[in-house]
């Protein structure tokens, strides 16, 4: 079945929360869905289908990511070429998300997060209230970072499948400096495109966050509820 390309028209059910790592934007869109009933799109739980996709269309640098050692991946090189991958990476994958997203039904509405670029999005959104960014300060997206590699640790250790490389303190520094720079370029998009952006710093509670991105999304919640009545 052949699909029409992606529109601010085709989307406008969907409800995007994108930003970059640790800034608690899977914990806030599972906490929406499951207030209002939605259909919940979790970009990183579709990163193997994407991969799939890309190496299956020739995306040669796809198929080298996959056979690389943790080493090659996060040790051997340096803090920009890891960005330059990930924002080149992440902007191919949100073709594949339009795709995804088109196939799923549009009779209700549809929370979609992950790490996607105000820049990408920005085409198809019929309303500013239709998307939101959230990108943490620099102390708590390592805090989340180690905290997240700690359970991950435990529960790797548990299944027997633990393997950090040869030096994993220092593919954690590469991985959380990353990290801060692909932040710094999602709220410079955002403020460039007058888009609206959220600091993440920890000061708030996951439940404050989520009234908060509820705020944001109020006109569609609100006209979701009246239909329902």
């Amino acid at each position: 079945m052949s699909m029409q390309p992606a529109s601010a028209q085709s989307l406008s059910h969907v409800l995007w929360i994108g930003g970059s790592p640790c800034s608690g934007k899977s914990t806030i869109s599972h906490a929406i869905a499951q207030i209002y009933v939605f259909l919940d799109y979790h970009l990183d739980a579709w990163a193997r289908n994407h991969f799939t996709r890309r190496i299956a269309t020739g995306d040669t640098e796809a198929q080298a990511f996959l056979q690389m050692s943790m080493n090659q991946r996060w040790v051997d090189r340096s803090v920009d070429m890891l960005v330059q991958e990930a924002t080149t990476s992440w902007s191919r994958d949100f073709q594949l998300v339009l795709e995804d997203l088109q196939m799923l039904p549009k009779d209700n509405l549809i929370v979609a997060e992950g790490n996607f670029f105000p820049e990408c999005v920005a085409p198809y959104l019929s309303s500013p209230h239709q998307a939101i960014w959230l990108v943490p300060t620099d102390t708590f997206c390592e805090q989340g970072r180690r905290q997240r590699w700690a359970e991950q640790a435990r529960r790797q250790k548990r299944d027997g499948a633990y393997d950090e490389g040869s030096n994993p303190e220092q593919m954690r520094r590469n991985i959380i400096a990353r990290d801060c720079q692909l932040a710094r370029y999602v709220k410079q998009q955002a403020e460039a495109l007058h888009l609206p952006i959220y600091e993440v710093d920890g000061s708030r509670s996951r439940e404050e966050m989520t009234e908060r991105v509820e705020n944001h999304f109020a006109p569609y919640l609100a006209e979701y509820i009246r239909q329902l009545k």
